[in-house]
């Protein structure tokens, strides 16, 4: 029965880890979150392009999804079980960047880890959460942000819970995750072309097209390619205006 229930809760937390609450919150407004800024389908991202509300509440849905799984292992599994709080969050932790649904194509687990260490180091996690809030009010590069935060807390479990290689290799799964999924991120801040983020005043929204190519914006909302458009069909008018002159003329 023991091994049913174990096998049960890791199909569960695999399943529910792969419930995307970017992708649906995108839906919701009719816009595609992998066609807006960095195409990422997490809570950097639709704080972004969609709204802050919105990006609190995916963050919201995604922590709760890993902190859920982790106080089952903790509390409900082989009578209370540190290793199984672990187990059950790195596995959330992987459906959420490796969803079923999508075609496993999903976030980058900053959210989904942070609610699994919520529980295996509350109080440490929580301080960690408030220090990237207030990071991100000073600083518009999220993504090292999230490498800060992600990094102090597997290493201060890995310290905590030092005595079970169970664990300990759990934090290092959850922190390789986070950091390969950011890899992106790390060439684009190399080049200069990273996205900013400002949790308090107004994002620049960024549209990608089918190949995942940036479409620049002017602060009216449209394209460069309508510009573009617009400026032809300008000059094309100009044009013939030039020529009926000369005919008047002559």
């Amino acid at each position: 029965m023991d091994i049913f229930v174990k096998v049960i809760c890791v199909i569960a937390a695999y399943l529910v880890g792969s419930i995307n609450a970017a992708t649906i919150v995108s839906r919701i407004k009719g816009k595609n979150i992998k066609k807006l800024g960095s195409g990422n389908p997490g809570t950097m991202n639709v704080l972004r392009s969609i709204g802050k509300g919105w990006g609190a509440l995916t963050f919201a849905f995604d922590s709760v999804k890993g902190l859920a799984f982790a106080l089952i292992g903790r509390f409900a599994i082989d009578g209370g079980s540190y290793e199984w709080m672990f187990i059950l969050g790195t596995i959330v932790v992987v459906g959420h960047i490796f969803p079923l649904y999508t075609g496993f194509k999903g976030g980058k687990g900053v959210a989904t880890s942070i609610g699994v260490f919520l529980v295996a180091s509350p109080i440490v996690a929580a301080c960690v959460l408030v220090g990237l809030i207030v990071y991100l009010l000073l600083c518009k590069i999220g993504f090292i942000g999230s490498y800060l935060a992600i990094t102090a807390l597997a290493i201060t479990c890995c310290i905590q819970y030092g005595s079970s290689i169970i664990i300990v290799v759990c934090c290092v799964i959850m922190w390789l995750l986070v950091v390969i999924r950011h890899k992106d991120n790390v060439i684009r801040f190399i080049h200069g072309k990273e996205n900013t983020l400002s949790i308090v005043g107004k994002n620049e929204v960024k549209e990608l097209d089918d190949e995942g190519n940036e479409k620049s914006q002017n602060a009216d909302g449209d394209t460069a390619e309508a510009d573009s458009g617009e400026n032809n069909a300008d000059e094309s008018e100009n044009e013939q205006e030039d020529a009926a002159l000369e005919e008047k003329t002559e």
